[in-house]
């Protein structure tokens, strides 16, 4: 395991930080070759393997009528759907889904500066005019399955509960969804854009007819997909029915420590302080024995070429930062019990050290069957799309070969606020470069854009107070980010959270208790919803 992990690369990814269709049925040369998206100076094209390679099918004549007539529908594209495994339903399932674009005002409150395509996802519960609920995916990043594909793409877990249609909405300056082209330059990113453009999508779907009038809707996403749900209950509290974010935090700076403080916890660790106490000693016993990091260091350096022209010193801080961010990975994404045996003591060997040091969510552990191994490294990549876990490039993606910014990163920067180390509990075994080099981030003016230092979030926050909309906030209690959950006292008179006991960062609803799962099923059912 040791040796397969150094060579995968891990530790050196931290050593640096168009025009209207016609109404006709013709899928096979409706959809769109993005030959049209501006490329900055020194950017390579990416390429789009999904409408290269994934031919599109006839689908329901019908629905791809209905979508086509919609004001601002282009490019759309009937196409079968991958194989994948509903947890719920237990039994593989491959859908009918349909790629459209969606002409989008670049600004919402100037209409002058012209639209852009904002790339949507949507399958059908039957046909046309159905009465089936529909969830609104409010992605936060791009709709990036697989090698780029969207055929490869999940849906929410609500979609199985509900038997739902869905709608899935790529989040603007993401994927191909680029109000500016392909640059650097991120004039119209910000929370009330985004709401304002789910809004737009929504009240034209509302209108065509393919959905019944009198369909239940329900808006959800996980992590900053929930966010993006939470923030569009703020905006348009009124055009759902229900709204649903998992695990969605809210953070006041740009370097929040509330997440790892929570995640360093031991509510994180369901009360058991004894555990909680035997990991912080590990990191503790790492963190403070130099002889043990040289080893570390030794090790990496001779098993992999990669870091032969680093200085010792520069792969040790880089281990420490492996180390914290890591440790967050883990309590993310995987339940502690299966990790559990990695957690080292003082006088362990370097190798058990660095064993716990790379495990993370590509890791496959010793008690863990193999199709929940799948499905983690499957939701880490739908929430987190193109994280590779290494240096290694992924052959055709937008992430891998195109040099812009991730969007989420400049948004941070602009009104959403970002996690930071919490290490205030190693502060006396840091020397001032180490804590320098572990609290490093992205500043607004790396990316030439202003902070409203946490406004937005505050305003989000009294707004929910006095919103009436119907909410719940999902979070589950070992997740790190549920230390930046919204604080009760702005819950409103019809929100509420619901805790998952042992929960990381997703929605796996088959995996809830009884009482977990009764407590949302009763909700939903006393909104309206056929369950």
């Amino acid at each position: 395991m040791l040796a397969a992990i150094l060579t995968c690369g891990t530790m050196g990814m931290m050593l640096t930080s168009c025009s209207n269709d016609d109404n006709e049925v013709d899928p096979a040369d409706d959809y769109d070759d993005h030959s049209s998206i501006v490329v900055g100076p020194g950017m390579e094209m990416p390429v789009d393997e999904f409408n290269i390679l994934v031919q599109p099918i006839e689908g329901d004549p019908a629905v791809v009528r209905t979508l086509k007539a919609i004001d601002g529908v282009t490019d759309v594209k009937p196409f079968k759907t991958v194989e994948r495994y509903d947890y719920l339903a237990k039994k593989v399932i491959t859908k009918t889904a349909y790629s459209f674009n969606f002409r989008q005002l670049i600004d919402h409150n100037d209409p002058s500066k012209g639209w852009f395509k904002q790339q949507c996802m949507l399958s059908i519960a039957g046909t046309v005019g159905n009465s089936r609920p529909t969830v609104l995916h409010t992605e936060g990043y791009a709709l990036e399955g697989e090698h780029n594909r969207l055929d490869f793409i999940g849906e929410p877990m609500l979609v199985s509960v509900l038997e739902a249609n869905c709608l899935q909405v790529e989040h603007r300056y993401h994927g191909w969804s680029l109000p500016e082209g392909w640059t650097n330059d991120f004039h119209y990113l910000n929370v009330r854009q985004q709401s304002d453009d789910l809004h737009t999508i929504v009240t034209a779907i509302k209108q065509s007819g393919l959905i019944a009038a009198s369909s239940k809707w329900v808006s959800t996403g996980v992590s900053k997909n929930g966010m993006t749900t939470a923030h569009y209950a703020y905006h348009y509290p009124g055009e759902m029915d229900a709204y649903v974010p998992f695990c969605a935090p809210f953070l006041l700076s740009i370097d929040d420590k509330s997440p790892y403080a929570y995640g360093l916890s031991k509510e994180a660790y369901g009360g058991d302080t004894e555990e909680m106490e035997k990991v912080k000693a590990a990191i503790r016993a790492y963190v403070g024995d130099k002889s043990l990091q040289a080893e570390v260091v030794n090790y990496a350096k001779q098993t992999n070429s990669f870091y032969a022209p680093y200085s010792d010193e520069e792969v040790r801080l880089a281990v420490l930062t492996i180390l914290f961010d890591n440790y967050f990975n883990k309590m993310s994404y995987v339940d502690y019990a299966k990790w559990e045996y990695l957690v080292p003591k003082a006088g362990d060997s370097f190798e058990k050290f660095l064993n716990f040091i790379v495990a993370d969510y590509n890791t496959k552990y010793d008690s863990e069957k193999e199709e929940d191994y799948k499905r983690r490294k499957e939701t880490v990549e739908d929430l987190e799309p193109g994280s590779t876990g290494s240096l290694s490039p992924l052959p055709l993606t937008r992430a891998a070969t195109v040099s812009r910014y991730p969007a989420y990163d400049v948004q941070v920067c602009i009104d959403l606020g970002g996690a930071g180390n919490d290490l205030s509990w190693v502060d006396d075994l840091l020397t001032p470069a180490e804590k320098q080099y572990l609290t490093r981030t992205n500043t607004p003016d790396f990316f030439g854009v202003t902070y409203d230092g946490g406004q937005f979030v505050r305003e989000f926050f009294e707004g929910m107070k006095q919103s009436t909309c119907p909410m719940m906030f999902v979070y589950g209690l070992q997740d790190p980010w549920t230390g930046g959950q919204i604080p009760d006292e702005f819950l409103g008179p019809n929100s509420q959270k619901l805790f998952i006991h042992n929960g990381t960062h997703n929605d796996y609803i088959d995996k809830w208790n009884a009482s977990e799962r009764n407590q949302l099923f009763q909700w939903l059912k006393g909104l309206g919803f056929d369950l």
